[in-house]
Protein backbone atom coordinates (compact mmCIF):
# COMPACT_ATOMS: atom_id res chain seq x y z
CA UNK A 1 0.00 0.00 0.00
CA UNK A 2 1.26 3.43 -0.92
CA UNK A 3 -0.05 6.40 1.03
CA UNK A 4 0.03 8.62 -2.02
CA UNK A 5 -2.11 11.66 -2.61
CA UNK A 6 -5.02 10.93 -4.88
CA UNK A 7 -4.66 12.43 -8.33
CA UNK A 8 -6.96 15.29 -9.20
CA UNK A 9 -7.61 13.58 -12.50
CA UNK A 10 -9.04 10.56 -10.75
CA UNK A 11 -11.49 12.57 -8.66
CA UNK A 12 -12.50 15.09 -11.30
CA UNK A 13 -15.95 14.06 -12.53
CA UNK A 14 -18.92 15.15 -14.58
CA UNK A 15 -21.85 14.92 -12.18
CA UNK A 16 -25.44 16.04 -12.47
CA UNK A 17 -28.15 15.68 -9.90
CA UNK A 18 -28.77 13.20 -7.13
CA UNK A 19 -31.47 10.66 -6.64
CA UNK A 20 -32.45 7.48 -4.97
CA UNK A 21 -31.97 5.42 -8.10
CA UNK A 22 -28.64 4.35 -9.55
CA UNK A 23 -27.16 6.65 -12.16
CA UNK A 24 -23.97 6.02 -14.13
CA UNK A 25 -21.90 8.32 -16.32
CA UNK A 26 -18.80 7.26 -18.20
CA UNK A 27 -15.66 9.39 -18.17
CA UNK A 28 -12.46 8.59 -20.05
CA UNK A 29 -9.03 9.48 -18.66
CA UNK A 30 -8.51 11.72 -21.71
CA UNK A 31 -11.63 13.69 -20.90
CA UNK A 32 -10.50 14.08 -17.31
CA UNK A 33 -7.14 15.51 -18.35
CA UNK A 34 -8.88 17.88 -20.77
CA UNK A 35 -11.31 18.96 -18.09
CA UNK A 36 -8.42 20.26 -16.02
CA UNK A 37 -9.02 21.81 -12.65
CA UNK A 38 -11.59 24.50 -13.38
CA UNK A 39 -13.90 24.36 -10.37
CA UNK A 40 -17.34 24.03 -11.90
CA UNK A 41 -16.45 26.37 -14.76
CA UNK A 42 -16.42 23.71 -17.44
CA UNK A 43 -13.34 25.22 -19.04
CA UNK A 44 -10.61 22.97 -20.31
CA UNK A 45 -7.02 23.37 -19.22
CA UNK A 46 -4.89 23.80 -22.32
CA UNK A 47 -7.00 21.44 -24.45
CA UNK A 48 -8.79 21.80 -27.78
CA UNK A 49 -12.15 21.02 -26.26
CA UNK A 50 -14.28 22.38 -23.45
CA UNK A 51 -16.08 19.87 -21.29
CA UNK A 52 -18.91 20.97 -19.05
CA UNK A 53 -18.16 19.80 -15.54
CA UNK A 54 -21.22 19.66 -13.35
CA UNK A 55 -20.60 18.46 -9.82
CA UNK A 56 -23.65 17.50 -7.79
CA UNK A 57 -24.24 19.33 -4.55
CA UNK A 58 -23.78 15.96 -2.85
CA UNK A 59 -25.41 14.75 0.32
CA UNK A 60 -25.46 15.83 3.94
CA UNK A 61 -25.55 13.45 6.91
CA UNK A 62 -27.11 14.74 10.13
CA UNK A 63 -27.47 13.25 13.62
CA UNK A 64 -28.95 14.43 16.91
CA UNK A 65 -27.77 14.21 20.51
CA UNK A 66 -27.94 10.79 22.16
CA UNK A 67 -29.48 9.21 19.04
CA UNK A 68 -28.21 6.39 16.84
CA UNK A 69 -30.12 7.50 13.71
CA UNK A 70 -28.23 9.26 10.92
CA UNK A 71 -30.36 11.02 8.30
CA UNK A 72 -28.86 11.59 4.84
CA UNK A 73 -30.29 14.41 2.70
CA UNK A 74 -29.95 15.10 -1.01
CA UNK A 75 -28.65 18.67 -1.27
CA UNK A 76 -30.01 19.21 -4.78
CA UNK A 77 -33.62 19.36 -3.60
CA UNK A 78 -33.02 19.12 0.18
CA UNK A 79 -35.05 15.92 0.46
CA UNK A 80 -34.43 13.10 2.91
CA UNK A 81 -32.97 10.09 1.10
CA UNK A 82 -32.52 7.65 3.97
CA UNK A 83 -32.32 7.37 7.73
CA UNK A 84 -29.86 4.71 8.88
CA UNK A 85 -30.07 3.37 12.43
CA UNK A 86 -26.64 2.54 13.80
CA UNK A 87 -25.73 0.39 16.79
CA UNK A 88 -25.12 3.19 19.31
CA UNK A 89 -25.59 6.94 19.70
CA UNK A 90 -23.27 8.93 17.44
CA UNK A 91 -20.58 11.17 18.96
CA UNK A 92 -19.19 12.57 15.67
CA UNK A 93 -19.69 12.35 11.90
CA UNK A 94 -16.95 12.69 9.27
CA UNK A 95 -16.51 12.03 5.57
CA UNK A 96 -14.18 9.30 4.30
CA UNK A 97 -11.07 10.62 2.51
CA UNK A 98 -12.58 10.47 -1.00
CA UNK A 99 -16.02 11.50 0.17
CA UNK A 100 -18.02 8.33 -0.49
CA UNK A 101 -18.71 7.18 3.07
CA UNK A 102 -20.06 8.72 6.25
CA UNK A 103 -17.78 7.79 9.17
CA UNK A 104 -19.93 7.53 12.32
CA UNK A 105 -17.88 7.64 15.54
CA UNK A 106 -19.49 6.13 18.65
CA UNK A 107 -16.76 6.90 21.16
CA UNK A 108 -18.48 5.86 24.37
CA UNK A 109 -19.33 2.49 22.86
CA UNK A 110 -15.92 1.72 21.28
CA UNK A 111 -17.44 1.57 17.84
CA UNK A 112 -17.06 3.13 14.37
CA UNK A 113 -19.61 2.40 11.66
CA UNK A 114 -19.89 3.53 8.03
CA UNK A 115 -22.71 4.61 5.74
CA UNK A 116 -22.33 4.49 1.96
CA UNK A 117 -23.32 7.95 0.71
CA UNK A 118 -23.74 6.45 -2.76
CA UNK A 119 -21.68 8.85 -4.93
CA UNK A 120 -18.32 7.58 -6.17
CA UNK A 121 -16.09 6.92 -9.20
CA UNK A 122 -15.29 3.37 -10.22
CA UNK A 123 -12.46 2.48 -12.62
CA UNK A 124 -13.30 0.30 -15.63
CA UNK A 125 -10.25 -0.47 -17.78
CA UNK A 126 -9.39 2.84 -19.51
CA UNK A 127 -12.30 4.86 -18.18
CA UNK A 128 -14.31 5.57 -15.07
CA UNK A 129 -17.94 5.14 -14.18
CA UNK A 130 -19.54 7.75 -12.03
CA UNK A 131 -21.99 5.96 -9.78
CA UNK A 132 -24.89 7.58 -7.95
CA UNK A 133 -26.63 4.98 -5.86
CA UNK A 134 -28.85 4.55 -2.82
CA UNK A 135 -27.66 5.47 0.64
CA UNK A 136 -27.09 2.33 2.71
CA UNK A 137 -25.39 1.00 5.81
CA UNK A 138 -22.07 -0.84 5.46
CA UNK A 139 -21.28 -4.06 7.34
CA UNK A 140 -17.63 -3.04 7.95
CA UNK A 141 -16.94 -1.64 11.43
CA UNK A 142 -14.11 -0.77 13.82
CA UNK A 143 -14.27 -1.87 17.45
CA UNK A 144 -11.14 -0.61 19.21
CA UNK A 145 -11.44 1.30 22.51
CA UNK A 146 -12.54 4.98 22.52
CA UNK A 147 -12.23 6.16 18.91
CA UNK A 148 -11.68 9.89 19.27
CA UNK A 149 -9.58 11.81 16.76
CA UNK A 150 -10.18 11.49 13.02
CA UNK A 151 -7.43 13.04 10.88
CA UNK A 152 -7.68 12.96 7.06
CA UNK A 153 -4.52 13.02 4.98
CA UNK A 154 -4.60 12.50 1.20
CA UNK A 155 -6.47 9.34 0.25
CA UNK A 156 -6.29 8.01 3.81
CA UNK A 157 -7.53 9.04 7.22
CA UNK A 158 -6.17 8.18 10.65
CA UNK A 159 -8.56 7.03 13.36
CA UNK A 160 -6.96 7.34 16.80
CA UNK A 161 -8.27 5.10 19.58
CA UNK A 162 -7.45 6.41 23.04
CA UNK A 163 -7.63 3.09 24.89
CA UNK A 164 -8.76 3.13 28.52
CA UNK A 165 -7.08 3.29 31.92
CA UNK A 166 -9.76 1.36 33.79
CA UNK A 167 -9.90 -1.60 31.41
CA UNK A 168 -6.15 -1.37 30.61
CA UNK A 169 -6.93 -1.20 26.89
CA UNK A 170 -4.00 0.20 24.91
CA UNK A 171 -4.23 3.11 22.50
CA UNK A 172 -3.90 2.45 18.78
CA UNK A 173 -4.42 4.02 15.40
CA UNK A 174 -5.79 2.67 12.14
CA UNK A 175 -5.46 3.98 8.60
CA UNK A 176 -8.60 3.73 6.51
CA UNK A 177 -9.46 4.61 2.91
CA UNK A 178 -12.52 4.54 0.70
CA UNK A 179 -11.11 1.51 -1.10
CA UNK A 180 -10.46 -0.25 2.21
CA UNK A 181 -13.96 0.48 3.52
CA UNK A 182 -15.37 -0.93 0.27
CA UNK A 183 -13.26 -4.07 0.80
CA UNK A 184 -14.20 -4.19 4.52
CA UNK A 185 -10.63 -3.86 5.81
CA UNK A 186 -8.29 -1.35 7.38
CA UNK A 187 -5.15 -0.50 5.45
CA UNK A 188 -2.70 -0.43 8.35
CA UNK A 189 -2.72 -0.50 12.14
CA UNK A 190 -0.46 0.30 15.09
CA UNK A 191 -0.93 -0.50 18.77
CA UNK A 192 0.83 1.28 21.64
CA UNK A 193 1.78 -0.15 25.03
CA UNK A 194 -0.51 2.11 27.08
CA UNK A 195 -3.59 4.31 26.87
CA UNK A 196 -3.44 7.99 25.84
CA UNK A 197 -5.60 10.79 24.51
CA UNK A 198 -3.44 11.08 21.43
CA UNK A 199 -3.45 11.88 17.75
CA UNK A 200 -1.37 11.52 14.59
CA UNK A 201 -0.69 13.07 11.20
CA UNK A 202 -0.30 11.08 7.96
CA UNK A 203 2.68 12.23 5.92
CA UNK A 204 3.36 10.05 2.87
CA UNK A 205 4.71 6.69 4.03
CA UNK A 206 4.92 7.96 7.60
CA UNK A 207 2.69 8.80 10.52
CA UNK A 208 3.86 11.33 13.09
CA UNK A 209 2.07 10.36 16.27
CA UNK A 210 2.05 10.78 20.02
CA UNK A 211 3.71 8.71 22.75
CA UNK A 212 2.95 8.47 26.46
CA UNK A 213 5.08 6.95 29.19
CA UNK A 214 3.05 4.10 30.66
CA UNK A 215 4.07 5.24 34.17
CA UNK A 216 3.05 8.87 33.65
CA UNK A 217 0.09 10.42 35.40
CA UNK A 218 -2.80 11.66 33.30
CA UNK A 219 -3.92 10.52 29.86
CA UNK A 220 -2.27 13.21 27.73
CA UNK A 221 0.97 12.23 25.95
CA UNK A 222 4.15 14.31 26.14
CA UNK A 223 6.28 12.80 23.37
CA UNK A 224 6.14 12.61 19.58
CA UNK A 225 7.47 9.82 17.37
CA UNK A 226 7.87 8.97 13.69
CA UNK A 227 6.34 5.72 12.45
CA UNK A 228 7.08 4.21 9.05
CA UNK A 229 4.63 2.05 7.13
CA UNK A 230 5.56 -1.59 6.56
CA UNK A 231 2.78 -3.31 4.62
CA UNK A 232 -0.16 -3.36 7.05
CA UNK A 233 1.65 -2.11 10.17
CA UNK A 234 4.14 0.50 11.35
CA UNK A 235 7.64 0.51 12.85
CA UNK A 236 8.71 3.31 15.16
CA UNK A 237 11.73 4.91 13.51
CA UNK A 238 12.42 8.00 15.61
CA UNK A 239 11.47 9.69 18.85
CA UNK A 240 11.74 13.44 18.57
CA UNK A 241 14.05 15.42 20.80
CA UNK A 242 11.57 17.96 22.11
CA UNK A 243 8.95 17.01 24.65
CA UNK A 244 5.39 18.29 24.43
CA UNK A 245 3.75 18.21 27.88
CA UNK A 246 -0.03 18.08 27.86
CA UNK A 247 -0.04 17.46 24.11
CA UNK A 248 -3.35 18.19 22.40
CA UNK A 249 -4.11 19.18 18.82
CA UNK A 250 -2.06 19.03 15.62
CA UNK A 251 -1.80 20.59 12.18
CA UNK A 252 0.36 20.18 9.11
CA UNK A 253 1.53 22.33 6.22
CA UNK A 254 3.75 21.43 3.30
CA UNK A 255 6.89 21.77 5.43
CA UNK A 256 5.76 21.37 9.05
CA UNK A 257 3.75 19.20 11.40
CA UNK A 258 2.97 20.94 14.69
CA UNK A 259 1.50 19.89 18.04
CA UNK A 260 0.08 22.01 20.85
CA UNK A 261 1.66 21.71 24.32
CA UNK A 262 1.16 23.36 27.71
CA UNK A 263 4.47 25.22 27.32
CA UNK A 264 4.33 26.09 23.63
CA UNK A 265 4.36 24.37 20.25
CA UNK A 266 6.55 21.54 18.96
CA UNK A 267 7.09 21.93 15.22
CA UNK A 268 8.53 19.08 13.16
CA UNK A 269 10.10 19.97 9.84
CA UNK A 270 10.61 17.53 6.98
CA UNK A 271 13.36 17.92 4.41
CA UNK A 272 14.08 15.02 2.03
CA UNK A 273 12.44 12.56 4.43
CA UNK A 274 14.65 13.76 7.30
CA UNK A 275 12.54 14.96 10.22
CA UNK A 276 13.75 17.37 12.90
CA UNK A 277 11.87 19.01 15.78
CA UNK A 278 12.02 22.40 17.47
CA UNK A 279 10.22 23.94 20.42
CA UNK A 280 8.40 27.28 20.11
CA UNK A 281 7.78 28.76 23.56
CA UNK A 282 4.75 30.86 24.35
CA UNK A 283 5.74 34.54 24.43
CA UNK A 284 6.08 36.68 27.54
CA UNK A 285 2.66 37.75 28.73
CA UNK A 286 0.92 34.65 27.43
CA UNK A 287 -1.93 33.92 29.91
CA UNK A 288 -0.89 31.54 32.68
CA UNK A 289 -2.60 28.17 32.56
CA UNK A 290 -3.69 28.66 28.93
CA UNK A 291 -2.51 26.57 26.01
CA UNK A 292 -3.13 26.29 22.31
CA UNK A 293 -4.91 22.99 21.76
CA UNK A 294 -6.53 23.26 18.31
CA UNK A 295 -5.34 24.52 14.94
CA UNK A 296 -6.37 25.59 11.47
CA UNK A 297 -3.70 25.66 8.76
CA UNK A 298 -3.09 26.15 5.05
CA UNK A 299 -0.50 24.03 3.20
CA UNK A 300 1.13 27.03 1.53
CA UNK A 301 1.49 29.12 4.67
CA UNK A 302 3.98 28.84 7.53
CA UNK A 303 1.49 30.68 9.74
CA UNK A 304 -1.31 28.68 11.33
CA UNK A 305 -4.18 29.73 13.58
CA UNK A 306 -3.90 28.34 17.09
CA UNK A 307 -7.06 28.26 19.20
CA UNK A 308 -7.19 28.57 22.96
CA UNK A 309 -9.92 29.16 25.54
CA UNK A 310 -8.99 32.85 25.66
CA UNK A 311 -9.01 33.35 21.91
CA UNK A 312 -7.03 32.65 18.73
CA UNK A 313 -3.31 33.15 18.15
CA UNK A 314 -1.19 33.46 15.05
CA UNK A 315 1.68 30.94 15.07
CA UNK A 316 4.51 31.23 12.54
CA UNK A 317 6.08 27.77 12.44
CA UNK A 318 9.13 29.03 10.54
CA UNK A 319 10.08 32.07 12.62
CA UNK A 320 8.61 30.87 15.92
CA UNK A 321 6.54 34.00 16.46
CA UNK A 322 3.29 33.58 18.44
CA UNK A 323 0.97 36.58 18.81
CA UNK A 324 -2.70 37.32 19.38
CA UNK A 325 -4.72 36.95 16.19
CA UNK A 326 -6.92 40.00 15.73
CA UNK A 327 -9.53 38.73 13.30
CA UNK A 328 -12.60 40.39 14.80
CA UNK A 329 -14.58 43.00 12.90
CA UNK A 330 -15.73 45.96 14.99
CA UNK A 331 -18.16 44.99 17.71
CA UNK A 332 -17.40 41.26 17.61
CA UNK A 333 -16.16 39.80 20.88
CA UNK A 334 -16.12 36.04 20.27
CA UNK A 335 -16.98 33.24 17.87
CA UNK A 336 -19.76 30.64 17.96
CA UNK A 337 -18.03 28.07 15.75
CA UNK A 338 -15.03 27.68 13.47
CA UNK A 339 -13.81 25.24 10.82
CA UNK A 340 -11.14 24.87 8.19
CA UNK A 341 -12.35 24.62 4.60
CA UNK A 342 -10.42 21.75 3.02
CA UNK A 343 -11.58 22.81 -0.45
CA UNK A 344 -10.11 26.32 -0.30
CA UNK A 345 -7.71 26.22 2.65
CA UNK A 346 -9.53 29.16 4.24
CA UNK A 347 -10.73 29.41 7.81
CA UNK A 348 -14.44 29.82 8.52
CA UNK A 349 -15.55 31.59 11.68
CA UNK A 350 -19.15 32.21 12.75
CA UNK A 351 -19.06 35.30 14.96
CA UNK A 352 -21.29 36.31 17.84
CA UNK A 353 -23.23 38.69 15.59
CA UNK A 354 -24.32 35.84 13.33
CA UNK A 355 -21.91 36.47 10.44
CA UNK A 356 -19.71 33.88 8.70
CA UNK A 357 -16.17 35.28 8.35
CA UNK A 358 -13.92 33.86 5.63
CA UNK A 359 -10.24 34.19 6.51
CA UNK A 360 -7.91 33.73 3.53
CA UNK A 361 -5.21 31.15 4.28
CA UNK A 362 -2.80 32.33 1.60
CA UNK A 363 -3.10 36.01 2.54
CA UNK A 364 -2.05 35.89 6.20
CA UNK A 365 -5.59 34.94 7.21
CA UNK A 366 -7.03 38.25 6.05
CA UNK A 367 -10.78 38.56 6.64
CA UNK A 368 -11.87 38.64 3.00
CA UNK A 369 -15.65 38.27 3.39
CA UNK A 370 -18.35 38.51 6.03
CA UNK A 371 -21.74 36.98 5.25
CA UNK A 372 -24.78 37.27 7.48
CA UNK A 373 -26.22 33.85 8.36
CA UNK A 374 -28.19 34.35 11.59
CA UNK A 375 -30.80 37.03 12.19
CA UNK A 376 -30.66 36.54 15.95
CA UNK A 377 -28.50 34.69 18.45
CA UNK A 378 -30.25 32.16 20.67
CA UNK A 379 -28.87 31.70 24.16
CA UNK A 380 -27.35 28.23 24.60
CA UNK A 381 -27.61 27.24 20.94
CA UNK A 382 -24.57 25.48 19.50
CA UNK A 383 -23.19 25.83 15.99
CA UNK A 384 -21.21 23.64 13.59
CA UNK A 385 -19.73 24.41 10.19
CA UNK A 386 -18.95 22.01 7.32
CA UNK A 387 -17.77 22.84 3.78
CA UNK A 388 -19.02 21.36 0.52
CA UNK A 389 -15.95 19.92 -1.21
CA UNK A 390 -17.45 20.19 -4.71
CA UNK A 391 -18.89 23.70 -4.59
CA UNK A 392 -18.20 27.01 -2.87
CA UNK A 393 -20.93 26.36 -0.35
CA UNK A 394 -20.65 26.11 3.43
CA UNK A 395 -23.31 24.58 5.69
CA UNK A 396 -23.95 26.12 9.08
CA UNK A 397 -25.94 24.19 11.67
CA UNK A 398 -27.23 26.43 14.43
CA UNK A 399 -29.56 24.91 16.98
CA UNK A 400 -32.43 23.41 14.99
CA UNK A 401 -31.61 25.37 11.82
CA UNK A 402 -29.48 24.40 8.81
CA UNK A 403 -28.20 27.07 6.43
CA UNK A 404 -26.44 26.89 3.06
CA UNK A 405 -24.01 29.77 2.56
CA UNK A 406 -22.79 30.51 -0.97
CA UNK A 407 -19.33 31.96 -0.36
CA UNK A 408 -19.03 33.33 -3.92
CA UNK A 409 -22.45 34.97 -4.16
CA UNK A 410 -22.23 35.82 -0.44
CA UNK A 411 -25.78 34.73 0.29
CA UNK A 412 -27.29 32.52 2.98
CA UNK A 413 -30.45 30.37 2.78
CA UNK A 414 -32.10 28.23 5.43
CA UNK A 415 -32.55 24.77 3.88
CA UNK A 416 -33.82 22.72 6.83
CA UNK A 417 -35.53 23.36 10.14
CA UNK A 418 -35.61 20.39 12.50
CA UNK A 419 -37.63 19.84 15.66
CA UNK A 420 -34.48 19.42 17.76
CA UNK A 421 -30.92 20.77 17.75
CA UNK A 422 -28.43 19.33 15.27
CA UNK A 423 -25.56 17.58 17.07
CA UNK A 424 -23.37 16.38 14.17
CA UNK A 425 -23.21 16.77 10.41
CA UNK A 426 -20.90 16.00 7.50
CA UNK A 427 -20.93 16.42 3.73
CA UNK A 428 -20.35 13.46 1.40
CA UNK A 429 -20.02 13.34 -2.38
CA UNK A 430 -17.52 13.43 -5.26
CA UNK A 431 -15.03 16.26 -5.56
CA UNK A 432 -11.74 17.28 -7.14
CA UNK A 433 -8.87 16.03 -4.99
CA UNK A 434 -7.11 18.45 -2.70
CA UNK A 435 -3.49 17.85 -1.81
CA UNK A 436 -3.94 18.50 1.89
CA UNK A 437 -6.47 18.49 4.64
CA UNK A 438 -6.45 21.91 6.31
CA UNK A 439 -8.33 21.49 9.55
CA UNK A 440 -7.47 19.29 12.48
CA UNK A 441 -9.96 20.09 15.16
CA UNK A 442 -8.65 17.77 17.82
Amino acid sequence: MKLKLLSSAILLAMLSGCGNSSKVEEITPTEQVEQGSGEGSGEGSGSDHDHEIEYPLGRLAVSFADESDVSVYDLTDNELLETVTLTNPVSALYASPEGRYVVAIQRDHNHVEFIDGGIFLEAHDDHFHLEQEDVQAVSFELTETKPTHYVPGGEHALVFFDGDKESQADASFALISDEGITDAKIDAHHEFNTYMHGTGEIRGEYVISTLRDAEAEGSLPDQIALFELHDDHFHQEQEFEHKCPGLHGSVQTEEFVAFGCTDGIVAIEEESEVFTSKHIAYPDGFPEGVRIGKFIGHPESHTVIGLSRVGPYSVNLETGEIKAFEWQPEGVESYLAYAGNAKTGNALVLDDQGYLNILHGEHDWENEARIQVLEEIEEGATAKIIANMAHHIVYVAYGEHLYAVDTEEKTSTEIQHFDKPIANLTWVGAFEAEEHDHEHDH
